[in-house]
C-alpha cells in the first residue's frame, strides 16, 4: 500500500453522481507579488455562501499569475472541499506535462480540467512548442493512459520497473455558442472519447445555448455530466463586453433589462436574471451551475445563499 503525505481528493463524477444540482465557482490566483491572503479570503466566502467545490485557473493569456497547485492543494485540504485544477498544455512537451501531472497527483489533486490554454494577449498566430499539443485532446488522451498505467518511454536509462497508474478525473471545455455547429460538437465529442469525463462550458448566458448544445450531445451518445458556466451581469456595457470577448449569445430581453451604468440597480437586476438562468439550467437537466467570480466575489457569494434559501443547491 502506497502511503503519499496529501490525502486523495472525490473526484467531481462522485459529487455530480450524488447531488441534484451543485453549487461551484472559478477563482484566479493572485497577480505575483499581490497579497496571498486575500484568495484564501475569498474561497473562505464562496464556501460559506454554499460553493460545494471550486476550480482554480491558470494564469491566462500569458499573465504572470502563478499558485494554481498550491491553491488547489489549500482548498482540498484546509476547506476540505472537492476541487478542480485548471490544466493548460499550451507552452508544454509530452514530458513537462507528464511531470507536472504527478506534481498534482502526489498533492492528490485527482480533478483536472485539461485545456489547451489561451494564447498569449497580442499573439494571435501563436504555434505550439516543437513536440508539443495543438489541441487539448491530445492532453486528455496523455491522461488517460496515465489512469490506464502508460507513461512516456524513456529514451535514455532504464524505464520504470512498474507502471502505477494515476486516478484522475479529467475534465474538458465545451462552447454551445460556438459559430459552427458541427465544429462546436465535433470538438467536444474529440475530448469525450480521448477520456473526458466530465464537461464545463465557456462563458454562457443564455440557457437555450445549453439546451441546444445537450441535445447535440444526445445525438451523439455524448452522456458525460456537463455543468454551465456563467458569471453575473451588471450593467449593458458589461454584457456587450462578454459578447466581444468571449464570443457567446446574449438574449436581447436580457441586454435590454440590464441598466447603462454599473452600480446597486445593476447589481440587483443581475441577481435577478441569474435567479432565472439557473432555474431554466436546472429545467433542462443541468447538473449544477458554476460561477465565474472574477472579483465579484460578494456579489457571487450573495447570489449562491439565495440559491441555497430557494432550495435550489441539493
Amino acid at each position: 500500500m502506497t502511503i503519499l503525505p496529501f490525502r486523495s481528493d472525490q473526484k467531481l463524477t462522485d459529487v455530480l453522481a450524488h447531488q441534484k444540482f451543485t453549487l461551484s465557482a472559478e477563482i484566479i490566483p493572485p497577480r505575483n507579488g499581490s497579497e496571498q491572503e486575500k484568495v484564501l479570503k475569498q474561497i473562505e466566502i464562496l464556501i460559506q455562501a454554499g460553493a460545494q467545490f471550486l476550480a482554480v485557473t491558470k494564469g491566462a493569456g500569458g499573465s504572470l499569475r502563478g499558485g494554481s497547485l498550491p491553491i488547489a492543494q489549500a482548498i482540498k485540504e484546509r476547506f476540505s472541499i472537492p476541487c478542480i485544477a485548471h490544466f493548460t498544455c499550451r507552452d508544454l512537451t509530452p514530458m513537462e506535462v507528464e511531470n507536472h501531472l504527478m506534481d498534482h497527483h502526489y498533492f492528490g489533486i485527482r480533478n483536472i480540467l485539461a485545456l489547451r490554454g489561451d494564447p498569449p494577449d497580442g499573439q494571435p498566430h501563436w504555434q505550439a512548442r516543437e513536440g508539443g499539443y495543438h489541441y487539448a485532446y491530445q492532453l486528455i488522451e496523455q491522461i488517460r493512459k496515465l489512469n490506464q498505467g502508460t507513461y512516456l518511454s524513456r529514451p535514455f536509462g532504464p524505464s520504470a520497473e512498474s507502471s502505477f497508474p494515476t486516478d484522475f478525473c479529467i475534465g474538458a471545455a465545451a462552447y454551445p455558442d460556438h459559430p459552427n455547429e458541427k465544429e462546436r460538437i465535433d470538438f467536444f465529442q474529440m475530448k469525450v472519447q480521448a477520456g473526458a469525463e466530465f464537461g464545463m462550458t465557456d462563458m454562457l448566458f443564455d440557457p437555450e445555448s445549453y439546451a441546444r448544445f445537450v441535445e447535440l450531445c444526445q445525438k451523439q451518445k455524448i452522456s458525460i455530466p456537463l455543468l454551465p458556466g456563467t458569471r453575473l451581469l451588471k450593467s449593458r456595457p458589461h454584457a456587450l463586453k462578454m459578447i466581444a470577448k468571449f464570443k457567446t449569445h446574449i438574449p436581447r430581453e436580457t441586454l435590454e433589462s440590464l441598466p447603462e451604468l454599473e452600480g446597486p440597480d445593476g447589481i440587483t437586476r443581475g441577481l435577478e436574471l441569474f435567479m432565472k438562468f439557473t432555474e431554466k439550467l436546472q429545467s433542462y437537466g443541468a447538473p449544477g451551475v458554476h460561477l465565474y467570480v472574477i472579483s465579484d466575489t460578494q456579489v457571487s457569494s450573495t447570489a449562491f445563499r439565495r440559491l441555497v434559501d430557494a432550495g435550489v443547491a441539493k
